[in-house]
């Protein structure tokens, strides 16, 4: 990977930060974009240490965002650089427990971070309950419920809405325009929150088993499972025959509500939405690979880097060719709004600690790319992945939409319906898996390394917001260097000095903006990408020569 700490200090980036998105309207849409912001840099004065083993438990601790997921990628950048090949147990529990993450985060984004993005609560409070359940019923079986549920839900919505709910579920300013979803059908998909949650709560009881009650995950060990884990009951983690069927049971009825609830509601969704398929494209697309199979097998999703229309011949995607620009050449205008430098009466940012670091403009052999769920499932779609295949055509073929669409606003909120029912399909077939490895005879659950004094070593992941790399640098068997490239700087990243836009700047070019001082809009776009920072959304009005900033989530 070429970012090179003597000519970039401190280049590794923790997730502590603060998102800026400008935008120029005219005539009613966006003309231009810009995102920058700042992260809090370098964790090597929490890992500069001597090396121990334990760094994939440290590197949990400097990010606020998918700690997991930088877990396990700490790992692979260590098993990497010691030359370990995972024995099958390890690989299967690992899979487990990361695709379950996926789900985790894929039901509190869509229910929790940004449902009310397409659906108004004011108008689900005012809903008919009779007319909702016939509404269901019509739209799928598996969403069929009584009125009296939706009354139910009804006023556990409005208690939430008056009581500390905050942002996620208050009632703002009812019928903005950009609102298009009926009475009955905000309510539908309201109603599911509360399920949603029950089903994390079991989801998080699944991944408990098999990740035990470590502080770190136990599945993220160095080499394998740890010597605590048990296969007779009564260790950390509990493998015994008993605590898996515990799992499959609840992973039956997590799939019964992924499958039959959750799908139909993005889907629902996205026919509501289905204009928004004609905007928001990003062009390319960038996956490390993840959820690898057995020895020579195929990943559930492969790497490469590719577009929707030549998914099927992905070039190979390398740390290699990944380009970091901290400091692009920008015309003066450009420069102004990346270093927040506006006129007077506005707002200045101030950082007063020199840990936090401007964006930077990753590239991929000068591609900006886009990572997250919909280059994980294009890029399975070109390398006919049947399952991947079947549930995307499934469900553009109820939208009455075609594959180009999954590069759109509302093919990101597809893609995390279908990539949710791609995961718990697998996750049942790899307990399967696990459980006939588990039960032969003498099974291998890790494997013996020493660690070295010297090297480096590179590990990749995929978050569920998209493509994460770590990189291990040692030296006397002290670590100099253990750097990170996050997917936020993948889909934020600013400009870089040739002009190309990052994939939010470009997906923001021609959206509509009804009212500048509520961007509803510009949220959809930005929480499709990324639902988790918080972030500062200056709209510039060529029309009017005001400019409006809004606080978002």
């Amino acid at each position: 990977m070429s970012i090179h700490p003597e000519k970039n200090a401190g280049i590794a980036l923790c997730e502590g930060n603060l998102f800026i998105i400008s935008v120029l309207r005219a005539k009613g849409r966006v003309a231009r974009a810009w995102s920058t912001g700042k992260m809090l840099h370098n964790m090597n004065y929490l890992l500069g240490a001597r090396l121990s083993g334990e760094e994939s438990f440290f590197a949990q601790r400097p990010h606020c965002l998918c700690n997991a997921g930088h877990a396990l990628a700490a790992t692979r950048a260590l098993e990497r650089l010691i030359g370990i090949r995972l024995p099958e147990s390890a690989r299967l529990a690992r899979n487990i427990v990361h695709a379950l993450q996926y789900l985790l985060d894929h039901l509190t984004h869509f229910y929790l971070f940004y449902s009310n993005d397409w659906l108004d609560l004011a108008a689900a409070l005012r809903a008919s309950p009779e007319k909702t359940a016939a509404f269901a019923r019509e739209k799928s079986p598996s969403l069929a419920a009584g009125a009296k549920f939706y009354q139910e839900a009804q006023g556990l919505l409005a208690a939430l809405a008056a009581g500390d709910g905050g942002t996620v579920f208050s009632v703002g300013k009812a019928g903005h325009p950009a609102q298009n979803a009926s009475p009955e059908a905000s309510l539908l998909v309201l109603s599911h929150i509360q399920p949603a949650m029950d089903i994390r709560t079991k989801l998080t009881r699944a991944q408990g088993i098999l990740r035990g009650a470590l502080a770190a995950n136990a599945t993220w060990h160095i080499g394998g499972l740890p010597q605590s884990a048990s296969l007779t009951g009564g260790g950390n983690p509990d493998l015994s025959p008993t605590a898996r069927a515990a799992c499959a049971a609840l992973l039956g009825e997590c799939r019964q509500f992924i499958e039959g609830t959750f799908l139909p509601d993005v889907l629902l969704v996205g026919g509501i939405y289905k204009d928004w398929a004609a905007v928001g494209r990003s062009d390319a697309f960038l996956s490390w690979g993840e959820f690898p199979g057995p020895e020579g097998g195929d990943a559930l999703f492969p790497g490469g880097v590719f577009t929707v229309k030549d998914a099927g011949q992905a070039a190979p995607a390398s740390p290699d060719a990944v380009t970091d620009e901290t400091d692009p050449g920008w015309a003066e205008r450009d420069k102004d709004r990346y270093r927040l430098r506006f006129g007077p009466g506005e707002t200045a940012y101030h950082w007063r600690n020199d840990d936090f670091r401007w964006f930077s403009a990753p590239r991929h052999a000068g591609r900006a790319c886009e990572v997250g769920p919909v280059a994980r499932i294009v890029g399975a779609y070109g390398r006919a992945n049947a399952m991947v295949r079947e549930l995307a055509d499934a469900a553009l073929t109820a939208l009455g939409l075609p594959l180009g669409a999954l590069d759109s606003v509302i093919g990101r909120v597809l893609a995390r319906g279908i990539e949710s029912v791609a995961c718990i399909r697998s996750v049942t077939a790899w307990l399967g898996d696990l459980d006939r490895c588990l039960d032969a005879e003498n099974p291998v659950l890790q494997v013996p390394f020493t660690l070295p004094d010297s090297g480096e070593g590179i590990g990749l992941a995929e978050l569920t917001r998209g493509a994460l790399v770590h990189r291990i640098r040692l030296r006397n068997r002290r670590i100099v260097a253990h750097e990170a490239l996050v997917p936020s700087l993948w889909n934020f990243s600013p400009r870089s000095g040739d002009g190309i836009p990052g994939p939010l700047e470009r997906a923001l070019l021609d959206i509509p903006v009804a009212d500048p001082a509520n961007p509803l809009e510009l949220l959809r776009v930005i929480h499709t990408f990324d639902p988790c920072n918080a972030c500062v959304l200056r709209v510039e009005d060529a029309d009017t020569g005001r400019v409006t900033s809004t606080n978002a989530k």
